[in-house]
């Protein structure tokens, strides 16, 4: 399997500008604690949860605050990031030194490396995966298309868009061509379902990292969701 350098910058278009960007080096982008919150309303994720692209514990963090999370484990290919495993999740090899998992949650990286990371995470996770994916992931490419058919979505929450970056001038804050979706394959469901999730319906909902919530706060928000307040 022959798999690109995540390291190597790629050409990005900000909808905003126009205007051609390097992307982040390991197409890194620091998911909004919302992205988590609102999947746990939907999904009551728990057992044994693994992250294999944690980056800097957007996600983990906040599974880890989620009383029915029984066990978390890590892993990011940056071996500056602090995680148990430092392994490449585009390559099934590296899976099977994971731990046995229930739920496999994470924001991958976007381009060609989606496709397989979450084809292994499915084949890892017991129960499910919940994944934070551009929402043209749903576009049969010949990367996914007999994935999708053969394993569709159990549920979509179409999210509005988060601005991760500025844009090249570093004035206006930018996104991407289409909005991120949390695709969630549950593997003992037996229907499928959309749900459009509206940033006036999601708790604590901020457009762009400077106008972030406190962690802290995050945390009250994952605890209310357990116990049924949200």
């Amino acid at each position: 399997m022959t798999v690109a350098q995540l390291l190597t910058p790629q050409p990005y278009f900000p909808k905003s500008t126009g205007e051609i960007v390097g992307r982040h080096p390991l197409n890194f982008y620091e998911s909004p604690s919302w992205f988590t919150t609102e999947l746990l309303r939907h999904v009551p994720l728990s057992g044994v949860i693994g992250e294999p692209c944690v980056g800097m514990g957007a996600i983990a963090s906040l599974l880890q605050a989620w009383p029915h999370t029984k066990q978390m484990w890590t892993n990011d290919i940056d071996p500056h990031k602090s995680t148990a495993y430092h392994l490449d999740a585009t390559l099934s090899e590296s899976w099977a030194k994971f731990p046995d998992s229930d739920w496999i949650c994470t924001n991958p990286p976007y381009s060609e490396f989606a496709s397989p990371i979450i084809k292994n995470a499915y084949r890892k996770a017991r129960v499910g995966v919940a994944a934070f994916l551009l929402t043209s992931f749903l576009e049969p490419c010949d990367d996914r298309a007999d994935f999708l058919q053969q394993h569709p979505p159990s549920l979509v929450l179409i999210l509005p868009r988060f601005c991760f970056r500025k844009d090249k001038r570093g004035t206006r804050w930018a996104t991407d061509n289409v909005t991120i979706s949390c695709f969630v394959w549950d593997k003992r469901a037996t229907t499928q379902q959309i749900i459009i999730r509206p940033k006036s319906e999601i708790i604590g909902f901020y457009k762009n990292p400077e106008q972030a919530i406190s962690q802290e706060r995050a945390i009250e928000i994952v605890r209310a969701i357990a116990k049924g307040e949200l």
